[in-house]
């Protein structure tokens, strides 16, 4: 089978170029663009499970091989070109996949683990919620500012909301970067301070980053876990902007808390959220949006 693909609707070049061949239990795969082969892949079959995957591509080679136990998946062993050989066992029971630990040397990580009975997803996320009410305040104490804090951000990659930083800026600061973009000073990269803000690696903070990282895994276009862990952070904003920060830092008086992706993509949809609409609206219409 060959699946060729052109870079335009009409009268396009072609692009890509990919060719299956099936023989018997060995299944090959070869994918190439116009600067040659990008990557080239056997699988083997046995009894209509694949049993291993070999993987050459352009910046590196692997292999991984696969066992059943019963018809399902149980052991996966993996050699990557640059990482150490890994191995990855499934542990199930009868109501289905009870965990998946992954081991590396003398290392081992459990990748992924089932919810206990009556897990509650929005239950866990108002305990992390809640538990950074303390934790960014108390870093955002231990940075060092040259004057009153106008700005504390939370930074973020939109794929993973629940790993951040914190960042803040004073008056001074955002007067420089808005000279130049005003949007440049929102973007937390920008700000002189700043700090990890750590969640106690947990095994309920674990659970809830595994189940998001699942919501996305299962709906990648409206990345549903993204944007669960968005609405979190959100939410710590909006209290902590009812907060009382005098025992914290000196602040100026239009400070704000605020959670922003690096690319603020975000930013307008969280300020929007984390704000009263007429402090949001005062924002919008100074300008300095």
């Amino acid at each position: 089978m060959v699946t060729e693909e052109y870079s335009g609707f009409l009268h396009g070049r072609l692009y890509y170029e990919t060719f299956v061949h099936y023989d018997g239990d060995v299944v090959e795969a070869a994918h190439f663009d116009t600067g040659g082969p990008i990557y080239l892949h056997k699988y083997r079959f046995a009894d209509g499970l694949m049993r291993s995957a070999e993987m050459v591509a352009r910046r590196g080679s692997g292999r991984e091989s696969y066992a059943y136990t019963d018809g399902r998946i149980s052991r996966v062993e993996i050699e990557h070109d640059g990482r150490a050989t890994s191995v990855l066992t499934a542990e199930p029971d009868d109501g289905g996949l009870v965990r998946v630990v992954e081991v590396t040397g003398r290392r081992s990580e459990v990748r992924y683990e089932r919810p206990p009975a009556g897990f509650d997803l929005d239950v866990a996320c108002r305990t992390i919620e809640d538990a950074c009410l303390t934790l960014i305040p108390d870093a955002v104490a231990g940075l060092v500012m040259d004057g009153p804090a106008a700005r504390v951000a939370l930074s973020y990659f939109r794929s993973d909301a629940l790993s951040f930083e914190v960042h803040a800026a004073t008056e001074d600061e955002l007067v420089a970067l808005a000279a130049t973009d005003a949007r440049a000073a929102w973007s937390p990269a920008e700000f002189e301070a700043g700090t990890d803000v750590n969640l106690d690696d947990s095994a309920s903070v674990r659970l809830v980053r595994q189940e998001l990282a699942l919501l996305n895994a299962d709906d990648v276009d409206a990345a549903a876990g993204s944007e669960v862990g968005r609405r979190l952070l959100c939410a710590v904003a909006a209290r902590l902007n009812l907060r009382d920060w005098s025992d914290t830092l000196p602040v100026a008086g239009d400070f704000v808390v605020y959670p922003v992706d690096l690319e603020l993509v975000d930013l307008e949809r969280n300020l929007a959220d984390c704000l009263p609409p007429d402090r949001f609206a005062r924002l919008r219409k100074s300008g300095l949006l």
